[in-house]
C-alpha cells in the first residue's frame, strides 16, 4: 500500500493530471471484477465499404472506379473491430491482439484508440536507457516544499557505493517504500528467495556506474479464467542510471524501494527498470501514466505472471482458487492446500492479493491489509498457510486455506 495520499504533481512528472491511484487499484477480487473474457477478435479482412455485405464480383459491372486506388492508402480497421484499451494493462480482460496507434490525426486519443497491426516478423532484441522516470514529486506550494525529488542515495559519505549484491538473495533484502506497487516487490522478493540466480543474472553493474537489467520479452495467451505468459526468445536490455527518487529530508535513503536493513541496491535497480520498461513499449500497449506513476497504479494477477517471466525466462500463469467440490469430492480447501504445496515443492513463487474491504466494512483478520499482495511463503502440517507482507514488517498471522479462500481474490499467480 502507499504511504503517501496524493498530492499535487511536481515540476519532475510527465504524467497527466490525473492523480496516481494506490496500489489497491487493482487488487479487487480478481473473480468479480474482472472484466469477461472478450474471446477471439474477428479476424480483419478486407473492407468491403461500410455496411455493404461480402458478394462475389458480377461480371456484367463495369470496372471499379478509380477512385479507391487514387487514395494510395488501405482503408482503416473499423474502430469497434478492437476493444479500447484504458490505459491500465488489464491483460486478464481477455485476448491482447496486437495493436498499434491510428495516425497522428488522432493522436489526443492514443490512450484510449488503438487499430490493428500488421504482425511482426518476429521478436527482436530492445535496448533504451532509463534515466528519470515520471514521478509524482508532490508538490506543497505553500509552504515551498517539494518531498521527491532525484538524487543519488547509492553514493555512501566515504565515497564507495552501496554494493548491488552482498552474500546471498533473499526476500527480507526488498522493501516496499512511499510507492503503490506492493506487487512489484513482492514478486522481486519471491524470486529473489525462490530463484535468486535469476536476479543475480540479470543485474549487472557496469564500469561507468550505470548498471544493466537484461529482462525476458514475454508472450501472452488466455483462457476465460487464467493468463499464461511465455518467454518468446528475445530480451530487453536496459541501461539503468544510478539516481533514485529520495525524499527531500531523507537524501541518503531510496524513497520506493528498499533494501529492508541491508545495504544492497538490486531492489531499487530493479524496481526503476520496471519504472522505465515501458519506453521500450510500442503502440499496443498505451497507458494514462508511465514510470514509477504508472507502478503506483498497482498491478493485478496477470501483472504479476508478465513480471515473473520477465524476470526468471520461465513460464508463469494466473490459476483460479479452487471455489467447490471437484470429482472426487476433495473440498476447495483441500484442493487449495495441495495446489500450493505442490508448487512451494517445486521452487516456485506464489503470489495472492486481498479483496478490497467495502465501506464501513470490517477490516480484514489476521492483520491483513486490504489491496494488497503477498507471497505465500510455506503450507505448515496443520494446513496453515503463511505469508510475507512486502512491507517487510507486519507479516500476517498463518492463515487456515478457509480464511485466505474468503478476504483474497480469486486468483493467484504461480510458474510451470
Amino acid at each position: 500500500m502507499s504511504e503517501l495520499g496524493t498530492a499535487e504533481r511536481g515540476t519532475e512528472t510527465k504524467a497527466p493530471e490525473t492523480p496516481p491511484l494506490p496500489d489497491a487499484a487493482f487488487e479487487a477480487p480478481d473473480a468479480g471484477e474482472e472484466p469477461v473474457e472478450p474471446g477471439e477478435p474477428d479476424e480483419p479482412g478486407e473492407p468491403e465499404g461500410p455496411g455493404e455485405p461480402e458478394r462475389p464480383a458480377d461480371p456484367e459491372e463495369p470496372d471499379a472506379p478509380e477512385e479507391p486506388e487514387a487514395q494510395g492508402e488501405p482503408a482503416e480497421p473499423e474502430a469497434d473491430a478492437d476493444p479500447a484499451d484504458n490505459g491500465r494493462d488489464t491483460a486478464e480482460a481477455g485476448p491482447e491482439p496486437e495493436r498499434a496507434f491510428l495516425g497522428d490525426v488522432f493522436s489526443k486519443l492514443r490512450d484510449t484508440v488503438a487499430g490493428l497491426r500488421e504482425p511482426a516478423d518476429g521478436p527482436v532484441d530492445r535496448y533504451t536507457t532509463v534515466d528519470r522516470p515520471d514521478f509524482n514529486a508532490m508538490e506543497i506550494p505553500e509552504v515551498g516544499v517539494t518531498l521527491f525529488e532525484y538524487g543519488t542515495p547509492l553514493d555512501r559519505p566515504d565515497g564507495q557505493r552501496a554494493p548491488l549484491f552482498d552474500g546471498e538473495l533473499r526476500r527480507e533484502q526488498t522493501e516496499q517504500g512511499r510507492l503503490g506497487d506492493c506487487g512489484v516487490i513482492a514478486t522481486m522478493g519471491a524470486v529473489a528467495s525462490h530463484l535468486p540466480e535469476a536476479i543475480s543474472e540479470c543485474v549487472k553493474e557496469n564500469e561507468d556506474g550505470t548498471y544493466e537489467v537484461t529482462l525476458h520479452q514475454v508472450t501472452k495467451s488466455y483462457s476465460a479464467d487464467w493468463t499464461r505468459c511465455e518467454p518468446n526468445g528475445a530480451v530487453t536490455v536496459l541501461t539503468v542510471t544510478p539516481e533514485l527518487v529520495v525524499q527531500y529530508d531523507r537524501p541518503d535513503k531510496p524513497a520506493y524501494a528498499r533494501a529492508g536493513a541491508e545495504d544492497v541496491a538490486w531492489p531499487a535497480v530493479l524496481e526503476k527498470a520496471f519504472a522505465g520498461v515501458d519506453q521500450t513499449w510500442e503502440g499496443d500497449r498505451p497507458g494514462q501514466a508511465s514510470g514509477y506513476e504508472r507502478l503506483d497504479l498497482g498491478t493485478r494477477a496477470g501483472h504479476r505472471a508478465e513480471m515473473l517471466t520477465q524476470l526468471t525466462g520461465r513460464p508463469a500463469y494466473t490459476d483460479d482458487i479452487p471455489t467447490g467440490f471437484d470429482m472426487n469430492g476433495v473440498s476447495p480447501e483441500r484442493q487449495l492446500l495441495t495446489m500450493f504445496r505442490e508448487k512451494l515443492d517445486a521452487g516456485c513463487p506464489i503470489l495472492i492479493g486481498t479483496r478490497k474491504i467495502e465501506k464501513d466494512e470490517r477490516p480484514l483478520p489476521n492483520n491483513l491489509v486490504d489491496g494488497h499482495v503477498y507471497e505465500v511463503t510455506r503450507v505448515d502440517d496443520r494446513g496453515l498457510i503463511h505469508l510475507h507482507n512486502p512491507h517487510n514488517i507486519n507479516d500476517p498471522k498463518p492463515l487456515t486455506a478457509k480464511e485466505l479462500r474468503a478476504n483474497f481474490s480469486g486468483q493467484f499467480t504461480t510458474m510451470g
